[in-house]
Parts: C-alpha cells; structure tokens; sequence
C-alpha cells in the first residue's frame, strides 16, 4: 500500500532524489519526528520499494530550471504547501543552484529555503573561488590551476591542445600524478562523453589535454580543476559538516572518517563506510575550526558539508572542496547520535515540530562513544580500515552504534532488503576490481 503524506501533518520535508542521501534524511524525519516525507525522485527505484516513511513523486530528469520549477509546482499543490511550510532539501549541487536562482517563486508556493545568494553559493561551491577563500584564511587546500574547456579547444588539433595545456600545468608547479574535475560539479553532471567520471587521475600532460577537449567537444564550458594529487589511502579522507545558522552560530559539527570510497565510473567521492572515533583529536579540532573560519566568511546558512583528505606524507589535513548540502553518506552524523533533522527543525520549522532540546553534538565532547555507518559488509570494512578504523568498528558494533543507513526497524521491507543485501555481496567484487 503506498503513503500518503497525513492531510494534518504541520510540516512536509520535500527531498529531491532516490539515493541513500534522500532514504537517510526520510528516515532521519521520521526517526526523530514521526513526519512523513515527500520524496522527489526522477523514478521509483529499489531504494524505496515500500517504504512506509515517504510518499513518492516521480518526475523525470531534473536539470532543466523551468522544468524542475513545474514539477515542484505540482508537488507543492498536492502538498497544500499554501496552507503549511514544506521544507525543501535538493539532493544535488545543480539543483541548490537552482532552488537559489528561483527562491522567490519557490518560497511563494510554501518551501522553506535556506538564507543564501548566488554569490555566496559561487563563492563556497566553485573550486576556483573556494580555493581563493582558503589563500585568503590560511586553509590547506592542494595546488591547483584551472583549465578553460571554451569552445575554441574543441576546435583546436592535439598538438596546439597539448601545448597550451602543458604551459599551464608546468607554470603552477604541479607534480605526477594529478587529480582532474569540474570546476562546476552542476554543470559537469549536464555534459555525457566517452570516459567521462567524476574525478580522474591523470599522469601526463596528453591525458589532460585528451580529457579537457573531449568535456568542450561535449559542450562543458566552465573550467577544469587540476590539482596535486593528496597522497594517502581512502582511510586518510575526512568528512566534515557544519551547521550555521540564520543567527551566525554555528549548531553543530560532525567529522568522520572514511574507511573505503566507492570508484565505480561516477560514484567516486560517495564513501561506503565510515567511522566516528570516540576521542576527540587535536586535528579534529583544528579541521571544524578551519571549517567554521570559511562558513563564518562565507556568511553561510544552513548545511554544508567539506570534503578532506589527512596528507599522509605531512599528516596535514587538505580542504578538497565544499558541497553546498547533506552529503550523500551522512548518516554517520545520526549513527553517532548526531541527527541532522534536528537543527534542520529547530532553524525551519514552526514551535510544534520544532525539535524539543539542541542539536546533542554541538560541539562533539570527549569521549563520546564511537560509531560507524556501513553501506558495505563489516567484514569488507575491516578489510579496507586502518588500524584504529578497525578498532572504532569493533567497539562500535559492541556498543550497537555500527549501522546501516538502509535498514530502519520501522521501514523494513523484504523487497528492499533483499535488493540491498545483493548490493553489498556485488561491493567486495566491485571494490576489488576497481582500485
């Protein structure tokens, strides 16, 4: 039987996507809330086969303004968001653009937005001026230049390509290997060709220069990042959110570690595992206080979420980038007890589903018991852990903090689950023959 958002429901979460991202902030509502949510993806899929805890809204592709502004239209109307706030979550960087672009439109059909421009929406999630703001405060973030893909090294031969490309590179002083990706991750998202991934690791000046003008020959026109690449395994990468709010405070902050990230052709960047130790570092400390410096900058308001990796050569924590949202695995905030909806509710909603005490992990304290959130089999995450990653999964499945965002007690479903235990016995082969 399907779900109908109640008619007396005093606050509707509208979440776009069908990813783990979208079921971990449906269960995080209803965890914590009882609410239902609307959920906003281009089709049903197998992440919600029955569930209990949203009511779906199948709509297609999502990339084109007008159309995304129709389809949230209509799901405002069914909503009756004239009469009560929907608060709207957009799963992906595109979309906060384009919910940012249209807020007046969308806060008249009842969605609750975050306070942010386009400006500071540029500022934060565009690598080019993010990479400035950590210049300006003295961030850690690798050495990087930007390659242009305009229309003109589409129409250039190889060899001209390659030249300017390798001027480039050589004058920034960068070293073999380096990482490579879009500038624009929403506009990169829009663009289809031939190899294309989220990130790619290049190691001469001609796998550059081959990647750039297959992106401009594809009509990708904004820039392409090349950096040095951050030695260190997956277990050295760091997960950081922080939660400002519309008053200047900062609410609340999480950091995790990753213990393996999936490499499959566009999943790169979405962890599959990750662990919350239980003692507070020195270096923690020093990465939420970095992290909250450029939110302070930025004048943020709401989520964001900074993508870091420990160098292993230095041990120096390296800004990567700055997401304007939730993560898509960041359930390892509420597998530690951190849940998101709580501020999200405290910020946006009205007196009576407003979360009735603060966010229990501002700040994080000492001590605090440790927790992982696992999309992967334990015995696979302890394949892929360090030494003190496996050490926090032993004592977090001791303690019944090590869990799995896809299994909620109150949504459980044959269909899904058997879906998901297929998935995880596909990862150790898909892992294996991906790295």
């Amino acid at each position: 039987m399907s779900v109908t958002v109640p008619s007396d429901q005093p606050l509707v979460p509208v979440i776009t996507g069908g990813d783990l991202g979208a079921y971990s902030l449906a269960r995080e509502f209803h965890e914590q809330a009882g609410l239902i949510s609307a959920v906003v993806p281009t089709s049903v899929n197998r992440n919600f086969t029955g569930t209990r805890i949203a009511q779906l809204f199948p709509v297609g592709p999502m990339l084109e303004p007008k159309k995304v502004l129709a389809d949230l239209s209509r799901v405002a109307d069914v909503l009756e968001g004239h009469r009560r706030p929907l608060l709207l979550m957009p799963g992906y960087d595109h979309l906060v653009r384009i919910v940012l672009d249209h807020r007046e439109e969308l806060t008249e059909l009842g969605y609750r937005i975050p306070e942010l421009t386009v400006d500071q929406l540029d500022r934060g999630a565009l690598k080019d001026r993010f990479y400035a703001l950590c210049e300006q405060l003295g961030v850690r973030y690798p050495r990087t230049t930007t390659v242009d893909c305009g229309p003109e090294l589409a129409d250039s031969n190889d060899a001209d390509a390659r030249s300017a490309i390798a001027a480039q590179i050589d004058t920034a002083g960068l070293s073999w290997p380096v990482v490579v990706k879009a500038d624009d991750g929403g506009a990169w998202a829009d663009v289809r060709f031939e190899g294309r991934r989220k990130v790619h690791l290049a190691h001469s000046h001609d796998d550059v220069a081959r990647l750039a003008r297959r992106a401009s020959g594809a009509g990708y026109r904004a820039g392409l990042i090349v950096q040095d690449y951050v030695a260190g395994a997956d277990s050295q990468l760091r997960i950081l959110h922080l939660f400002r709010s519309r008053t200047g405070g900062i609410r609340s902050a999480g950091l995790g570690e990753v213990i393996i990230e999936d490499h499959a052709p566009g999943l790169e960047g979405n962890a599959r595992a990750i662990v919350v130790p239980a003692e507070v570092t020195e270096q923690e400390r020093q990465i939420t206080s970095q992290g909250t410096a450029l939110l302070e900058a930025l004048d943020w308001h709401g989520f964001a979420m900074f993508d870091l990796k420990v160098d292993a050569d230095t041990g120096e924590p390296v800004f990567l980038e700055m997401n304007p949202r939730l993560g898509r695995h960041h359930f390892y905030l509420t597998a530690s007890g951190i849940n998101p909806v709580v501020d999200l509710l405290a910020e946006f909603g009205d007196d009576d589903t407003a979360a009735p005490s603060p966010s229990p992990f501002a700040p994080r304290q000492p001590h605090q018991r440790p927790a992982a959130s696992l999309t992967i089999s334990q015995a696979l995450a302890h394949r892929y852990a360090n030494e003190s990653q496996r050490r926090t999964l032993t004592e977090a499945k001791r303690l019944g903090t090590l869990q799995d965002p896809w299994d909620y007690p109150a949504d459980r479903h044959w269909q899904r689950r058997l879906y998901h235990w297929v998935q995880r016995r596909r990862s150790a082969a898909d892992l294996e023959a991906s790295r």
